[in-house]
């Protein structure tokens, strides 16, 4: 459905598909427009449930790969060398929040409280590995999935945090039923955990895991056919016999509003809607202003201010991210390149970057072009590594990387600890600065797990020598807990919201 159809957007084109669509009434049946529909619509789904499946498979591999490197220690003593190998998985593994040692039904060795007996029943995981769980002790709010890898009745229990499976099933659930299943236990697109699974009316779509006990589920109603078809069949409504003249009517108006998603933010693109908003960095010791982080937003003419997590993975995954950022370089640069003697010595630009970024050289000459406009008051231009896809090792892209830094380009590792390649990445890139993500940052005070993992990665972060910064800083409470740290950076809604260009030059440069 990604191909280029702009053509339907001219008003010409349009009125001679609504004259079309009435010369094709009488020959085309509602059967052959309905059995299209579900074709499409049912693969579609089969394509999320996949994608679905796909995806919670990866987030079950890190807990698998967490019990695997502690399998030497099944049946050991909870000793203080214990302790802390349990607890080195919960900071190394990506989504694991706690890693357990077991003897039957009595957990006796924990990540979180060390030597602790606790009793849980084999007979409550699904397949003998998986169960789901609304909370636990410390967190009796927050759903998990806890894996379990068992040696003739010991083994290791791995807890994974529900915040990765509640954002699988609430990006890939909008507009269908979707839910992940577990036993007698599933869990919605809200986060929230129920027992027995019933079904709304609709036709049943379900797709088991080959490597785990679980599966996803959904269901496609009648109203989802007709979704489907204003959004990706338009052309089909004319085919309905009985609306004739009307139909034709109505498809001049609906191709000028409806188009493939792609199409939609080509067009976006070709009237430059995706506009920058800035949110402040500031210094973490004095907090005084010390750069921003560039973020997209979308101004459609019809919905208002679109955030960018609507967008931004289409946007990706369809190559469109890399002259969207062309062009958000572009505005910033031709915005605040001629007020550059406003800007405090030393002020960072942020910009997120990701995979597609690094296919070609273009982003070099796009970063040569927004340092050259800051000459009258040099400043720092950083690239934000994003995870969604991973940056393949090629020779393009470490010549981009070494052209990067001869310009004195800063690379940052954002969301640090929530992407499947973040070690990877400071391993085989040279990163500049490490950015603390937002969900770590947010629970320090209520989730003693979230501030030993905090406290892990600054340690990391400084014996590597990189500047970090600390994304989502929310509360008094969080700024009062990292000032111990002196850290380079702060970020978040405590000091400044995103805001408009306008804005951040009226509060933070002018004032």
């Amino acid at each position: 459905m990604a191909l280029s159809v702009h053509w339907l957007y001219r008003p010409r084109f349009r009125l001679c598909l609504s004259v079309l669509a009435f010369l094709l009434v009488a020959a085309l049946g509602t059967l052959a427009i309905s059995w299209q529909t579900s074709q499409g619509l049912r693969k579609d789904h089969a394509a999320s449930l996949a994608q679905s499946v796909y995806m919670v498979d990866m987030t079950l591999d890190n807990a698998a790969v967490a019990a695997d490197t502690v399998n030497y220690l099944i049946g050991a003593p909870c000793t203080e060398e214990t302790i802390q190998a349990l607890r080195w998985q919960v900071a190394k593994v990506p989504n694991v929040r706690t890693v357990n040692l077991y003897t039957g039904d009595t957990i006796y060795c924990t990540s979180l409280f060390g030597e602790k007996i606790d009793f849980v029943s084999q007979g409550h995981y699904a397949g003998g590995q998986l169960m789901l769980m609304s909370g636990n002790a410390v967190t009796p709010n927050h759903p998990l999935i806890a894996y379990r890898h068992d040696v003739n009745g010991q083994g290791v229990l791995v807890g994974v945090d529900g915040y990765f499976l509640h954002n699988i099933l609430r990006l890939l659930s909008q507009q269908k039923f979707l839910v992940l299943k577990v036993g007698d236990q599933w869990m919605d697109n809200q986060g929230k955990i129920h027992r027995d699974l019933g079904w709304p009316k609709g036709e049943r779509m379900a797709l088991a895991s080959q490597r785990y006990p679980y599966e996803m589920r959904l269901v496609i109603s009648g109203s989802d056919h007709w979704r489907y078809i204003f959004d990706y069949a338009t052309a089909s409504l004319v085919l309905f016999p009985l609306v004739g003249l009307f139909v034709a009517f109505m498809t001049y108006g609906l191709l000028g509003r409806f188009g493939t998603p792609v199409t939609a933010l080509k067009t976006a693109l070709e009237k430059k809607q995706f506009i920058p908003w800035l949110q402040p960095v500031v210094d973490g010791t004095d907090h005084k202003i010390t750069g921003c982080e560039v973020l997209m937003r979308w101004q459609h003419p019809h919905s208002g201010l679109i955030p960018p997590y609507q967008f931004i993975p289409l946007a990706e995954e369809s190559g469109l991210i890399v002259p969207m950022t062309r062009s958000m370089m572009a505005q910033v640069r031709d915005q605040f390149g001629p007020i550059a003697a406003q800007l405090p010595k030393g002020f960072h630009f942020g910009f997120n970057i990701c995979a597609s970024h690094f296919k070609d050289l273009t982003l070099v000459e796009d970063c040569k072009a927004f340092i050259d406009a800051f000459k009258e008051n040099p400043v720092h231009l950083v690239l934000e590594l994003t995870e969604r896809e991973l940056i393949e090792q090629t020779d393009i892209t470490h010549s981009l990387f070494s052209s990067l830094r001869r310009m004195g380009v800063l690379i940052a590792m954002d969301d640090f600890g929530t992407g499947h390649s973040s070690l990877a990445y400071l391993q085989n890139f040279h990163i500049d600065i490490l950015k603390i993500d937002q969900s770590f940052i947010g629970r320090i005070g209520t989730d003693a797990l979230a501030g030993h993992i905090v406290d892990n990665v600054i340690d990391l972060a400084k014996r590597l020598r990189l500047i970090i910064v600390a994304e989502g800083v929310e509360t008094q409470a969080q700024v009062d807990y990292l000032t111990p740290y002196q850290l380079e950076f702060l970020q978040g809604y405590f000091f400044s919201k995103p805001l408009a260009p306008n804005t951040f030059i009226e509060k933070w440069l002018k004032e």
